[in-house]
């Protein structure tokens, strides 16, 4: 058979790159220089672009071997929506063993290893590029209608960037975002993870969909599926797992420096679906450095396609750009204000005491033995509560906070404090009881104290 010219596939690749990704494993067949055919499986092929497909090299097989030999060999799908069939004839150019396609196939298999508790089992020895020869349908076969997308994916995504450029406020710009992909592209389970590089965690400070919201839980970075995205800086997209994966999630061991009981946890439960058919972590940038990652999931296979994975590229990236020029708008600092206000009258004589703890560690704060928050939003909490104890400070602005950027351990660039308070407000809200913050004014907010407060 003679292949087309390069560029001349009867079938652009563009067409059928949803159905690489493994579904319906492709089976591929190789033949031996002595003439002997070999078929087996592989998990999917990767689209780079419109005349190349990559293959995972993970094991040393006969497959490989014809391959090396021949530099041929033939791929075949199936369409499981339509029940289309077509066959690729693939000629090997090179094994990539760096670069940005050996780290997007490197991160898929360590984010599907990590979700599924096989750390260790899937190793890539290399990503094989491959020219696209022929592209063709199997003729014969009785197609099935296709099914309608979803949605118009990048006309819904256009009006979420439209949304969001609207935003002066971080608190509005998550909720435009988790709002807009609920709306615009019908992807009804959402998660922002915020990340502290000091301690290489991620925190939840906003989500949509889940019936227990579970802000301020924590991530290692490179733990599952947004650990991984986060650590090698690529999405990673997973179309169909099985029901027995599960989320993956950081060991945590007991507080025994605070002196707590043992019964006591320093963590928040993760979110999720129990059984998510679909998963989609992007990285969120800001001005080139990683802040966080956006993580969507779905009860249905093949639910997020490229076009979803662009989508929200972008729209993570836009996000990042925003909250990264927050602070330039911060309101003008005012002198605090010495004078303590009337107590409200849950805090007259008799009412119980709200004790606050803190671990200086990692800035751990405990309200009567029960953990709230860490990191940078515990940082937080525990300076407007000290200034409380101290004055009956209740009125702050996040100026004042960044000019304690020291104090507060913020990093010296994309420090997201705006984010932290976003995520320590909704923490306390999520939480219930006497300390919750107010906003009142552009940069500035109100400490609701409704216990007199004692420091440990």
């Amino acid at each position: 058979m003679s292949a087309p010219e390069h560029g001349e596939l009867r079938v652009p690749l563009k067409n059928i790159r949803r159905m690489l990704e493994g579904l319906m494993p492709p089976s591929m067949t190789t033949v031996s220089p002595d003439g002997m055919p070999h078929v087996n499986h592989v998990s999917h092929a990767e689209y780079v672009d419109e005349n190349h497909v990559a293959l995972t090299w993970q094991f040393q097989n006969a497959s490989r071997a014809n391959i090396l030999a021949t530099r041929r060999a033939c791929l075949s799908f199936d369409d499981p929506t339509s029940g289309t069939g077509f066959v690729m004839q693939i000629e090997y150019l090179r094994t990539e063993t760096e670069g940005p396609l050996f780290e997007r196939l490197r991160a898929k298999l360590a984010g599907i290893a990590s979700h599924s508790g096989m750390v260790g089992v899937f190793h890539l020895r290399g990503a094989d590029v491959y020219r696209v020869l022929e592209l063709r349908r199997v003729p014969g076969r009785l197609e099935m209608p296709s099914l309608a997308p979803r949605c118009d994916v990048a006309a819904g995504a256009r009006r979420v960037s439209e949304a969001l450029a609207r935003c002066d406020e971080a608190a509005a710009m998550l909720d435009t975002l988790m709002d807009g992909l609920a709306r615009e592209l019908l992807i009804e389970h959402s998660m922002l993870w915020m990340l502290e590089t000091d301690r290489s965690v991620l925190s939840l400070v906003a989500s949509h969909g889940y019936a227990v919201h579970r802000i301020g839980a924590e991530l290692q970075v490179g733990v599952g599926l947004v650990g991984t995205a986060v650590r090698e800086g690529v999405p990673i997209r997973i179309g169909h797992m099985s029901l027995s994966m599960v989320y993956g999630r950081a060991a945590r061991g007991v507080i025994d420096e605070l002196g707590l009981a043992q019964a006591v946890s320093a963590e928040i439960p993760l979110p999720g679906l129990p059984a998510p058919r679909s998963q989609l972590a992007v990285p969120l940038r800001a001005r080139s450095r990683i802040v966080g990652a956006l993580f969507v999931e779905s009860l249905h296979d093949q639910f997020f396609s490229y076009d979803d994975e662009d989508a929200l590229t972008l729209l993570a990236g836009q996000l990042g750009a925003l909250l990264g020029g927050l602070h330039a708008d911060d309101a003008p600092l005012r002198p605090a204000v010495p004078t303590a206000p009337a107590a409200p009258a849950s805090q007259a004589a008799g009412a119980p005491v709200l004790r606050l703890r803190l671990h200086a560690k990692d800035n751990s704060v405990f309200v009567d033995n029960e953990y709230l928050i860490r990191g940078v939003a515990g940082a937080i909490l525990w300076k407007l509560a000290r200034e409380h104890a101290q004055s009956g400070r209740v009125e702050f602005s996040n100026r004042e906070l960044r000019a304690a950027a020291d104090e507060l351990r913020l990093p010296e660039v994309d420090d997201n404090l705006e984010v932290r308070l976003v995520l320590l407000q909704r923490r306390l809200a999520e939480r219930g009881g006497p300390l919750q913050i107010e906003k009142t004014g552009r940069g500035r907010f109100r400490f609701v104290v409704g216990r007199r407060l004692e420091l440990v």
